[in-house]
């Protein structure tokens, strides 16, 4: 049996916490929306995305990163659209205009930029895993890229106790999950879930948010188990002097799931290393 949390978040608290995250631009919105949207308006989705400067510049640096292998030949959306599809795009837009919205959360508590280094090498394997199994490269990049979210609001909202977080994971060599669950009584998991919800996001987007840590605890989805081993090749990625004290379990369930092999990783591991560092300035400067 568990021990209670040393100091545990109220539900009230964090649901109201929550509750006052302030809304997503509605480009943002629109954006998700289309996730699930068959009969897509994309000349109306372009013109809005190419008004928004910030957020096209930085969509365009994604785009050139030698991630895309483009080097420098798409200078409109006009361009990403002809050379990548509407899909990549929107998911480059999404990706920008998450990462905005994400940041102004603050960043007290927690190392913005190792945080930000791991949820782009967890999208870019995301990214990779979905080709390698013909699936939807571009949402398990989108939802490799926020799965972590609710550290972000962990960490702002409850330095304190965050603190106490990373305290308590270095002292008993254990998964920040753990952590976070003997300290606050939840984790990272279930408050990016409740954020999902209260940001409108697509269900399977929402459901790899919240089951990332454990895809077995719930029926079998394919997103869910992407972004979960996603997750477990990006830690192993991280610099030793960064990387967490222990890392999370992995299901073999997941794994026979997706019917990777062995010899998938290497390539999907490889890909990533060599277009890691650019792509992430790309994304997040």
């Amino acid at each position: 049996m568990m021990d209670r949390p040393t100091h545990p978040i109220p539900q009230a608290v964090l649901t109201k916490r929550i509750a006052a995250l302030p809304a997503l631009p509605a480009l943002t919105t629109d954006l998700l929306a289309s996730f699930d949207q068959e009969d897509l308006d994309v000349s109306t989705l372009a013109r809005r995305i190419s008004a928004d400067q910030s957020l096209l510049a930085r969509m365009l640096r994604i785009a050139n990163s030698p991630f895309y292998g483009l080097s420098g030949k798409v200078g409109t959306i006009g361009d990403a659209i002809v050379v990548l599809g509407f899909r990549t795009v929107r998911s480059l837009a999404l990706s920008a205009a998450m990462v905005d919205s994400l940041s102004r959360l603050g960043n007290q508590g927690i190392d913005a930029g190792a945080f930000w280094r791991h949820s782009v090498g967890t999208a870019l394997c995301a990214r990779q895993i979905a080709l390698a199994l013909r699936g939807n490269a571009e949402t398990a990049f989108t939802a490799g890229l926020i799965h972590d979210m609710g550290q972000l609001l962990l960490a702002a909202c409850f330095p304190g106790q965050y603190t106490e977080i990373l305290e308590w994971r270095n002292s008993h060599d254990c998964p920040t999950r753990v952590a976070e669950r003997a300290v606050i009584g939840t984790d990272h998991a279930v408050v990016g879930g409740l954020i999902a919800h209260q940001w409108n996001f697509p269900p399977a987007i929402a459901d790899a948010i919240v089951r990332h840590p454990v895809p077995d605890d719930g029926p079998p989805a394919r997103l869910t188990d992407i972004v979960h081993f996603a997750n477990a090749l990006a830690l192993a990625l991280t610099p030793a002097e960064t990387a967490p004290v222990a890392l999370p379990p992995l299901s073999s369930m997941a794994w026979e799931r997706l019917g990777l092999k062995q010899t998938d990783l290497g390539p999907i591991l490889r890909k990533v290393e060599n277009d890691f560092e650019e792509t992430c300035r790309a994304l997040t400067t």
